[in-house]
């Protein structure tokens, strides 16, 4: 028999498995020896991503999207006191000093046309305050707090609080570094402007500022999640195993699958994510699973009177098939996650998926020749009692215990629809972090949080300034306001309408576009020529003049929303008979959007694939249909459980419940494998009747499943300490999951081998445990 010549091989040559364990783990893991972080949001994406495309393809033709903003709050509720402009105005002239700064906007230097006699003059709203009546000051008020284009970005309708805007042009080559200069700069100037003006709130957001949390979390995270899993898993172990070498031994075995895991990736090049940073707590975990395994029957020879040798073979051989396919299940709904569209997920599944198949070789080889040398004896497992005693609750109540899981199952399937796919990247991060109370702050008070980009093209080179196009424009314009989630927008439109009714005396009735191409053209070139260092068009017209960008900005959308607003978008420009090959429509939320439904698509394409290979895994393990296709109800009915149970308490599918879809399939799988395969032991080796096969079953593996779904469910909860919402979201959906899985597998499963296969006793009591021993 394979298993107890491996288990014979292991401890005839403890020194030289021990040793080969930790020489390939050394190997593998010195891949992370130059191993790189990266906080860049775009790594989220393929490189091949279309929408990620249209949105670079925008940024080169016009100017990055990449920002930072102050937010601007004065105690006294007014902007437009002189002590808030003077702090606006040095928030703008110290917008200038940042790093890779390209363009800065506020209330101080916007762009304010008027004519005098014939002349059109083009100076700052608030230049300097102390050269402007309080009269003045009243008139701009007003101008800012109703101006489109002003009012609900730079200023709030209420002129309560402002936003100073700096656009970063960032090397592509050192993107991550060069951000994290700027808010460490940002960060430290502004408390110097906070010291001068006391009495103004300033609050740093931003996307720059938000990626830049990003490896913040990460090292956080580094200090938080994988000692509390390392320290749960200490302690938990030495409560049950009430051994501390042996414990040590199990951890030792979870560190070297994890140098294997980590380490096998990062030897692609692939550079460390927030997501994959958190793979380790994640091995330490499933590892743990066969360590405990192999200690519980470790323990139960010795007490059956083994020696220590002979315990620790006998382990190995109950433990061979069963942890072999247990890891190979999960490992597979690891790597399902390469069919995920964001890379690092993929890569996370790569390395949980090694570092698991790494510890299925280590639980079976290189722990029980450490605990061989070590005095350990886990005697703390032999005070749990045999569980075998419960078939005898079940037996008579088998019919309600079905009809109960069933009626249990139809009542959490069908709140199952409650869930809902929806993400953000802001939230993203959890809500005690200041950058995420900035953006919200921001979100509610002055600004939407979703920005939709679109290049429009006209029909020649400087054909925007066609009365034509404008007026595509102004249709487009008011397209998008029907929108109730609609905040503000920003296109040449808004400028050709200014300089139209500036050149007619401010008059407002001729606020509308110009007559001709040639007088728009006029009224461009005389305003371009006034415009003052950093205050041209290029962020709205490209170097011909042959299209232009509208910049519409959004309340809160969720993912659903934001893809149906640019299929409503692509039906306008066909409407219009643009060519919607050259017109672009790029935003980072909308490629946020499309990357999150595909992920799900995807993801759920690889739980399809990743469930048909398990059943037949566990088909070819059982070498019985029956068995295999019996233990597709406690795979799939955790699932669905807990799923249900989400849309109660969340229903909010993002990115960590899309991967979580998948992941918790492999690890619900383990307790049905050990569970069917003491099961097949008891028929087939100590040849006992059903009733006594699914008490051995219960008798040996009972105990082991429920400390390792302890362990889980207790060392999952390092993840829910982070303050990255998607590891939240995966550690509390696993935790959930399992929980439900234990349930299914130890009173659902037993109860259906006993109806299918006979419930009937036909051996004298205690025939099964002498058989067993």
């Amino acid at each position: 028999m394979l298993a107890k010549r491996w288990a014979e091989l292991v401890m005839n040559f403890p020194k030289a498995s021990i040793f080969l364990v930790v020489l390939v783990a050394v190997i593998l893991g010195a891949g992370a020896k130059d191993a790189e972080f990266s906080a860049n949001q775009r790594d989220f994406f393929k490189s091949t991503d279309q929408h990620l495309n249209d949105l670079i393809k925008l940024e080169d033709e016009y100017a990055s999207d990449k920002n930072i903003m102050v937010i601007v709050e004065p105690s006294d509720k007014d902007v437009f006191t002189r002590n808030t402009l003077r702090a606006i105005q040095a928030l703008t002239e110290f917008g200038w000093q940042i790093p890779y700064s390209q363009r800065v906007e506020s209330l101080s230097n916007h762009l304010y046309t008027r004519v005098d006699g014939d002349e059109l003059m083009v100076e700052y709203l608030v230049s300097d305050e102390s050269t402007l009546s309080d009269q003045d000051l009243a008139e701009r008020r007003q101008y800012a707090t109703g101006k489109v284009g002003v009012k609900d970005y730079l200023i709030t309708p209420a002129g309560d609080i402002a936003l100073v805007v700096v656009a970063l042009n960032l090397p592509q080559d050192k993107e991550g570094q060069a951000a994290v200069e700027v808010v460490d700069y940002v960060k430290e100037h502004i408390k110097a402007i906070r010291a001068q003006y006391p009495d103004v709130h300033f609050r740093i957001a931003g996307q720059v500022a938000v990626e830049v949390t990003l490896p913040e979390i990460v090292e956080t995270d580094g200090r938080t999640i994988f000692p509390i899993a390392l320290v749960l898993v200490f302690l938990f172990l030495t409560f049950v195993l009430r051994d501390l070498l042996g414990n040590l031994a199990c951890i030792a075995t979870a560190l070297v699958s994890i140098l294997a895991g980590m380490g096998a990736v990062l030897w692609s090049g692939v550079k460390v994510s927030p997501i994959l940073a958190n793979t380790p707590a994640i091995i330490v975990i499933l590892a743990m699973a066969d360590c405990i395994h192999v200690m519980v029957n470790y323990a139960q020879g010795l007490a059956q009177g083994l020696d220590k040798k002979q315990a620790l073979i006998k382990s190995i051989e109950v433990n061979f098939s069963p942890i072999i396919f247990t890891s190979l299940t999960t490992a597979i709904s690891f790597f399902a996650l390469n069919f995920s569209e964001s890379p690092p997920f993929a890569h996370m599944g790569t390395a949980a998926g090694i570092g698991i198949l790494y510890a299925m070789l280590a639980s079976i080889s290189f722990l029980p020749a450490l605990v061989y040398y070590l005095p350990s004896k886990a005697s703390g497992v032999t005070v749990f009692p045999p569980m075998g005693g419960l078939i005898r609750f079940y037996q008579p109540h088998a019919n309600k215990i079905i009809a109960g899981f069933v009626a249990v199952m139809v009542l959490l399937g069908s709140l199952v629809p409650l869930n809902r796919l929806d993400d953000n990247f802001v939230e993203f991060f959890d809500d005690n972090l200041e950058i995420r109370r900035n953006m919200d702050f921001l979100i509610e008070r002055i600004s939407g949080s979703v920005v939709v980009n679109l290049s429009l093209p006209a029909t020649s080179k400087g054909g925007i300034y066609d009365p034509e196009y404008l007026a595509l424009l102004e249709d487009l314009q008011n397209k998008l306001q029907q929108s109730p989630n609609f905040r503000s927008a920003t296109s040449l439109l808004e400028v050709m309408k200014t300089l139209n009714r500036n050149m007619h005396q401010d008059d407002p009735d001729w606020y509308t576009i110009p007559d001709s191409r040639e007088l728009a053209s006029q009224y461009l070139l005389m305003y371009e020529m006034s415009l003052p260092f950093g205050q041209d068009l290029n962020n709205l017209v490209n170097f011909d003049r042959s299209e232009s960008r509208v910049i519409v900005i959004y309340d809160q959308l969720s993912d659903k929303e934001l893809i149906n607003l640019e299929a409503q978008l692509k039906q306008w420009l066909q409407l219009h008979e643009f060519d919607t090959d050259s017109a672009v429509i790029g935003s980072g939320n909308l490629a946020f959007a499309h990357m999150q439904f595909t992920n799900v698509n995807n993801l759920s394409k690889g739980f399809v694939v990743a469930l048909v290979f398990i059943s037949f895994l566990l088909i070819f393990m059982f070498r019985s249909w029956s068995l295999g296709l019996t233990s597709m109800i406690p795979n799939l009915f955790p699932a669905a459980m807990a799923f249900g149970l989400w849309g109660v308490i969340s229903g909010k599918i993002g990115f960590g419940m899309s991967v979580g879809i998948t992941i918790t399939l492999g690890i619900v799988v383990d307790d049905t494998i050990h569970f069917l395969a003491k099961y097949k032991y008891g028929r087939e080796q100590l040849k006992l009747n059903n009733y006594r096969s699914v008490e051995y079953a219960m008798d040996t593996v009972g105990v082991a499943m429920i400390l390792t779904t302890a362990m889980m469910a207790i060392t999952f909860t390092s993840l829910l300490f982070s303050d990255f919402v998607p590891n939240q979201d995966l550690g509390l959906i696993t935790i959930i999951t399992i929980i439900c899985a234990v349930l299914v597998d130890l009173i659902l499963l037993p109860v259906i081998l006993l109806k299918i296969f006979g419930d009937q006793d036909t051996e004298p009591a205690g025939s099964g445990q002498r058989a067993a021993s």
